[in-house]
């Protein structure tokens, strides 16, 4: 089973290197013109780094199911190994990525600090006194986004992969009904982003990680019972 979890961590490491790359590269390019931009025209310029990483990894989620599940079944590899492989690779490519994300937000700071740029402002989940502590105290929370959107593509992506885009189409709605129905008073949508806000940053922590757990186990009773082949 090592050896099996082993190759395919392999496996996961080399097939993302290149869409890793060119993610972080876009993401480089993209805040450089608009740094040019926001110092140049824009009186007022806001800039998130995080939501694009948060945007990538549900969909990279996604990818990494569609293409390494078949070829895992394929190659004779347990199901239960790739499962396990899948859940040591979210680990990895958060940490990796919320490195990543604090490295350009130092770099970026310090860039614009040093060319006294004021009018650009960067958002983060958890503001603070000074830029770096901003940084610094927003990525627990980064971390535990990044792992819970990669956990949700993922579990997206095996429900397409078991049943078609209309089967995740179907999910999709579901989820969506419930989230409308359970937010349709204003009084506990009120309520609940007033509970978020107010929650610390550990128990925030918790909570995310605790949906990202929830995703990925629900995705073994799928992955536990599928074929080497997709579903139309």
């Amino acid at each position: 089973m090592m050896k099996q979890i082993q190759a395919l961590l392999y496996f996961f490491v080399v097939d993302s290197r290149r869409t890793v790359t060119i993610f972080c590269s876009i993401l480089l390019f993209s805040i450089t013109i608009l740094s040019i931009l926001a110092f140049a025209v824009v009186d007022k310029m806001y800039i998130t780094i995080t939501v694009p990483a948060y945007i990538f990894m549900i969909i990279f989620g996604f990818k990494t199911i569609q293409e390494s599940l078949p070829f895992a079944i394929k190659r004779g590899i347990t199901r239960k190994s790739y499962h396990t492989a899948v859940g040591i690779f979210i680990l990895l490519i958060s940490s990796v990525m919320v490195i990543f994300l604090v490295a350009v937000q130092l770099v970026f700071n310090a860039v614009i600090q040093a060319a006294n740029i004021t009018n650009i402002q960067i958002l983060r989940p958890i503001g603070a006194s000074t830029e770096l502590k901003s940084i610094l105290y927003s990525l627990p929370l980064d971390f535990a986004f990044l792992l819970s959107f990669f956990a949700a593509g993922l579990l997206l992506g095996i429900v397409v992969y078991k049943f078609g885009f209309l089967g995740g189409a179907i999910l999709g709605g579901i989820v969506l009904i419930g989230v409308t129905i359970t937010l349709a008073s204003r009084e506990r949508l009120i309520d609940l982003l007033t509970w978020m806000q107010d929650l610390a940053v550990l128990p925030a922590f918790g909570l995310i990680c605790a949906i990202a757990i929830i995703s990925y186990i629900i995705s073994w009773l799928f992955i536990r019972t599928s074929s080497s082949q997709h579903t139309a």
